[in-house]
């Protein structure tokens, strides 16, 4: 299927194909960029917003390390490692267009234009329809995705490895968009958009509160008798139980991805400096609350009530965003309402998020760099969401 022109948008519509209308991206520059991640946005930072991304240059370095891991140069495929770069770079482009934001679209088009397409047999074309179909159901509501799906990912010949660096690819754009498009609101430019997937709804009520049961993979983890020793390594420095947590041991499939994330991870959730603590785990409670993610909506909300003690906004949330909204006028309450506004705006729409969503917190007295970390978390509470509620559940059996 070709890519069609959408004329009114100069946006490129991709499906399953790469060749793009005179082998021309939508921006000339799209792929000239030094940083890959943030794709120049920065440029436009006045002193206040250069001074905030300085103070999490960290998080960004991490974040384009991360990049690096997913899209190389040249991908060598082998019998466990099938996702070639076209396969990796068709999945970030059709992320970006289930995100709407046109600045990564060009990018990735731009990148995946010289790459020779697959060939044209049945079991290619159906194996890169199953990647393009799941990619954009995980990128636009993950709650679509269900075991069945990962079997089909299984039976067109991906392997476990495979499927690991697939669902961490559709987080990590899924993530980068809403970085980019934060920090575009941030610098007073909105981003240029294309027509995205229309706005889905939160995840039902009647499935919050959820069970507290333990997360269980759908696919087989690796075993620590069998890990080579950069997995046990990237293991223990991503959390102090890693071993024997098969959430960790199933994202060690891919080593170097679960590296680079967890250390994205730490750098956000944990910063010492920035927003409260209470404010982030609130960012990530709202973000699983609106995708459908139990296990991480749980944690969350658990930290959030050691930090605040606040049951009555963690029951309002379980019953649905506008009801968490619906809270008293106090100065806190006030402040909570209004990240939980701008949380939910840029995980529901980024391709509509601009400067008028963060010129309340503005208002409320929210420094710019304490911005930046309601954008950062809530970006990457969808990119952990995506991983865990697409590759395991609770109490379920592991598919073979």
């Amino acid at each position: 299927m070709e890519q069609r022109r959408r004329t009114q948008t100069a946006g490129w519509y991709h499906e399953t194909q790469r060749s793009l209308h005179g082998g021309l991206p939508l921006d000339p520059h799209a792929d000239t960029h030094r940083d890959r991640f943030l794709l120049g946005i920065d440029a436009y930072a006045n002193a206040s917003l250069r001074r905030a991304l300085e103070g999490r240059k960290d998080v960004f370095d991490m974040s384009l390390a991360a990049y690096r891991v997913f899209f190389p140069e040249s991908v060598k495929v082998s019998r466990e490692v099938t996702l070639s770069l076209y396969d990796r770079l068709s999945t970030a482009l059709t992320v970006a267009q289930v995100t709407g934001v046109q600045t990564l679209c060009s990018h990735y088009a731009a990148r995946l234009t010289p790459l020779p397409s697959p060939d044209a047999s049945r079991q290619s074309n159906t194996r890169l329809t199953q990647i393009t179909q799941y990619a954009r159901q995980l990128a636009s509501q993950p709650t679509l995705i269900t075991r069945h799906g990962l079997q089909q990912l299984l039976e067109v010949g991906l392997s476990v490895a495979d499927i690991v660096t697939f669902t961490q690819i559709i987080g990590f754009v899924s993530y980068q968009a809403r970085v980019i498009t934060g920090i575009s609101a941030l610098a007073g430019r909105p981003v240029a958009v294309i027509p995205a997937f229309p706005a889905v709804d939160d995840a039902p009520a009647e499935n919050f509160p959820p069970p507290s049961s333990a997360w269980v993979s759908h696919l087989p983890p690796v075993q620590t008798t069998e890990a080579t020793p950069l997995q046990l390594d990237i293991l223990d420095q991503s959390h102090p139980d890693a071993r024997l947590l098969p959430y960790y041991l199933l994202l060690a499939h891919d080593a170097a991805a679960l590296r680079e994330q967890s250390g994205i991870v730490n750098g956000i959730l944990y910063a010492e400096a920035g927003l409260k603590d209470s404010q982030r785990e609130l960012a990530a409670l709202v973000v699983s609350r609106i995708n459908g993610c139990g296990e991480s909506a749980n944690t969350h909300a658990e930290d959030f009530l050691q930090l605040t003690a606040d049951r009555l906004t963690v029951n309002r949330l379980w019953l649905g965003v506008p009801d968490a909204m619906a809270v008293d006028n106090t100065d806190n309450q006030q402040q909570q309402r209004l990240i939980i506004r701008l949380v939910a705006t840029l995980t529901r729409s980024p391709e509509r998020f601009g400067p008028q969503d963060l010129q309340p917190l503005l208002a409320e007295g929210f420094s710019i760099a304490e911005i930046l970390d309601v954008i950062l978390a809530t970006a990457l509470t969808g990119w952990t969401n995506r991983l865990m509620q697409t590759l395991g559940s609770t109490d379920t059996p592991t598919l073979q």
